[in-house]
């Protein structure tokens, strides 16, 4: 798996399975405490990222653990809330993880200070990231900055997994955040096999996910030629939560593309039934890529679009407008 192949050859996952990654979590606890105590959010390019004890639950070998009963944290995309909303939401103590005020207050004051650190442009052996963190003014939350970092200026992959690979020679393990944050990284680069591996640790390590990791692994599949997995994941998120916008419209998008038109409008309506709000980039995307498709029904659900937008007083922006246009004619 692409993931597990590192520079120096070394499988990432034969290391993972030497550092116990994969035993039941009761022994896992007893050799080392993974923490999770971060603040509730956190302002990223394109990707904000949360995540709790109580959100990813570990895989349970007995099969005795249940939900929790702790208000779920998400990943928002394309709403990024600002520092001041950041640090309030904090002071009112929203904060799902349960830490002191006061010190989830200084963990974010620490992590915008250092919103302009460059990652390195190449893969760093451990010796070099020993000595980086080492001089990192706040040691203890280099590897979340650096992550971000590397989402924010888009590194190379190798440079993330070669960070990923210096955590898990540490540590013994990946914590859930840092392996969201490397899922967002591939996501942003397209990197399909990597996304997948990904999605694979996860789900033998966590035995439900949140509702931001699937987020993005539905994007990122539904915008690769493995759109269809995107839609297992689909189905795989019905069974234990309500779908987001953002899955819908990642799916919908993947069947317009490849003019499975009739796969999208269903989709489109289990939407709608669920009282979720359609962007007009998804409705676009209908008249988009079914230009020049004949299809009576097909033409019905097009004029569909157009009587929603009309009852909804939604009005198309300029682009949207030359799709119908285009489509008209």
């Amino acid at each position: 798996m692409a993931l597990f192949s590192q520079t120096s050859q070394q499988g990432f996952q034969a290391l993972l399975w030497k550092c116990r990654m994969f035993w039941p979590v009761s022994r896992c606890q007893q050799l080392f405490a993974v923490s999770f105590s971060i603040p509730n959010r956190e302002k990223m390019n394109y990707f904000s990222f949360v995540t709790s004890s109580s959100t990813a639950l570990p895989v349970d070998p007995k099969g005795t653990d249940v939900f929790p009963t702790e208000k779920r944290s998400e990943i928002d995309y394309g709403e990024e809330k600002g520092w001041d909303e950041e640090t309030k939401e904090i002071s009112e103590g929203n904060s799902s993880v349960g830490a002191p005020k006061k010190r989830l207050m200084r963990q974010v004051l620490s992590r915008h200070k250092f919103t302009k650190v460059q990652p390195p442009e190449k893969p760093l052996q451990a010796e070099e990231w020993n000595r980086l963190r080492e001089s990192f003014q706040s040691p203890e939350i280099f590897e979340e900055v650096m992550f971000n970092s590397m989402v924010r200026c888009n590194s190379p992959i190798d440079v993330a997994k070669s960070l990923l690979t210096h955590v898990a020679k540490n540590n013994g393990d990946i914590a859930y955040n840092l392996l969201l944050k490397y899922l967002a990284l591939c996501v942003q680069q397209g990197q399909t096999s990597e996304i997948r591996d990904v999605y694979d640790i996860m789900k033998i390590r966590f035995r439900i996910l949140e509702s931001g990791a699937y987020n993005l692994l539905i994007k990122g599949l539904c915008n690769s030629d493995q759109w269809r997995m995107g839609l297992t994941l689909l189905e795989e998120v019905k069974k234990i939560m309500i779908p987001s916008r953002t899955n819908y419209e990642s799916c919908i998008k993947a069947a317009s593309r490849h003019q499975e038109m009739n796969l999208a409008f269903e989709l489109y309506h289990e939407m709608l039934s669920k009282d979720l709000v359609p962007t007009l980039d998804v409705l676009q995307a209908f008249f988009d890529f079914s230009r020049g498709m004949k299809d009576a029904e097909l033409q019905k659900e097009l004029f569909g679009v157009l009587l929603y937008l009309r009852e909804n007083q939604i009005y198309p922006h300029k682009t949207f407008m030359r799709s119908i246009k285009l489509w008209f004619e």
